[in-house]
């Protein structure tokens, strides 16, 4: 089995008995075993239990249980290093925790077991998971496929550089400023952040960042973004928010579609690099071609800036860590900047972002859909984003211009692989929806797919 095939595909093989879903796995280990060490994807490996989920699928595929497990049942996965598994190490790359375990399964991990998705190990992420890049964490840097010198992107870097690898058929995120997308971005992949509410944070968990935070999805394809969208979607009694979904997600990926009003905004303080703003704009006119109506355009979502870096840095020191435990000179920094704020300066910080979230979603009003570039620039080389910690949150945003305002007002975004620097480093375009329009984004990435076809491009070994 190509282990780059789609996901999708690998789950139809395993349905009509041409793999099985054990084989899937132990292709999956060695290729890990084999490649891991150059590139820090996986920090530990959950070998037995995927071979055991892979032992309990009927012939032909099906849930755990022998139930039906959908589209995907067979597909190897991931769960990134921020979310508990029962009885498995829960480090959210943070020394403060090197030893603590999950107790629970959170919501993504019960629905991926539902779904029949052997889970091959739990993935690299950056300390506390507030980098744009996965580096200064508890088990070090995660290094791109495409170029080992390059950053994955982060926080979600090590799901990302696995997937990119051929070490998963798909991969768990989680995004609060970008940490889906801006790895896909960065590793040639689809990066999906629905909704805000779409996925519970349950079962122990109601809300990250004041809401900012989400889980997301890392895949080869937007049929691929879309089934496991279908197994993962759903929330828990007492959740804050939650979207209830709207039909298939996959069978939203399969329509095409007309008429669609769609801005193209390329522009953002500091610049954007000449070959992202090109690929973004040939992006627009695809779209044109296919019947949407195109225009520049876009909403301001500078005001963004100081509240979000609050409410970041209020998660932060919300961990009650002792300065010893601490990793990572930005977060020292974040948990300087939450002592000196106030319990009322961060209700007027959050109050600011909802406030200025109905300004933003209101360009909606007007558009279907907004397209950008996904980062303002190609992967940064491993440490660039060292050095003094103020300096290096200020220049993340820079980077993150187009991607942390959605996590702000929680619409859905995704990060399509349309194209490559003339290095062959990946660029990533994204598209966002109105608020719970994850079809509507689904279909219009479908379309740029098969006119910008990206599956012939893979990193070199």
């Amino acid at each position: 089995m190509d282990p780059f095939a789609s996901a999708l595909d690998q789950a139809a093989s395993v349905r009509r008995r041409e793999v099985s879903a054990l084989e899937l796995v132990n292709m999956y280990l060695e290729r890990i075993e084999r490649h891991n060490p150059g590139l820090n994807a996986f920090w530990v490996l959950s070998g037995e239990l995927a071979r055991d989920q892979a032992c309990s699928l009927p012939p032909g595929g099906g849930g755990s249980g022998g139930t039906d497990g959908g589209p995907l049942a067979g597909a190897c996965t991931t769960v990134k290093d921020v979310v508990p598994m029962a009885g498995y190490p829960l480090t959210l790359g943070a020394r403060a925790f090197e030893r603590d375990v999950g107790t629970v399964d959170h919501f993504v991990v019960g629905k991926l077991k539902e779904a029949g998705c052997p889970i091959l190990g739990r993935t690299t992420t950056p300390e506390l998971g507030t980098r744009p890049v996965t580096e200064f964490g508890l088990h070090g840097a995660t290094r791109n496929p495409w170029d080992l010198g390059r950053t994955a992107g982060g926080s979600s870097g090590g799901a990302a550089a696995a997937l990119a690898a051929g070490l998963c058929a798909w991969s768990h995120g989680t995004d609060g400023g970008g940490s889906v997308r801006v790895p896909a971005a960065c590793c040639g992949l689809v990066g999906l952040k629905p909704s805000r509410g779409r996925i519970s944070m349950g079962p122990l968990g109601g809300e990250g960042w004041a809401g900012l935070s989400t889980q997301g999805i890392l895949t080869r394809t937007v049929e691929d973004a879309g089934a496991a969208l279908d197994a993962l979607a759903g929330h828990l009694p007492g959740d804050p928010y939650w979207a209830e979904p709207e039909g298939s997600y996959l069978e939203a990926a399969g329509r095409r579609p007309r008429g669609l009003r769609v801005a193209v905004q390329v522009d953002a303080p500091g610049g954007v690099h000449r070959e992202l703003a090109d690929l973004v704009c040939r992006a627009g006119r695809a779209l044109e071609v296919c019947g949407c109506e195109v225009e520049m355009g876009g909403p301001e979502t500078g005001p963004f800036d100081e509240a979000m870096l609050t409410a970041v840095a209020a998660g932060v020191a919300s961990y009650d860590l002792p300065g010893h435990a601490i990793h990572d000179p930005l977060n020292e920094a974040m948990m300087r900047r939450a002592a000196r704020t106030s319990a009322a300066s961060y209700v007027r910080a959050v109050a600011g972002i909802r406030a200025h979230s109905r300004a933003v979603v209101a360009f909606w009003d007007d558009h279907d859909l907004l397209l950008t570039p996904t980062l303002t620039q190609p992967p940064f080389e491993v440490g660039h984003l060292g050095g003094d910690p103020e300096a290096a949150m200020y220049e993340a945003l820079g980077w993150l211009r187009f991607t942390y305002p959605y996590n702000c007002t929680g619409q859905p975004a995704i990060s399509l692989p349309l194209g490559v620097t003339d290095d062959q480093l990946p660029l990533g375009v994204q598209l966002v929806g109105a608020p719970r329009a994850e079809g509507a984004i689904l279909a219009a990435a479908a379309q740029l797919q098969e006119c910008m076809p990206w599956n012939h491009r893979r990193p070199q070994p």
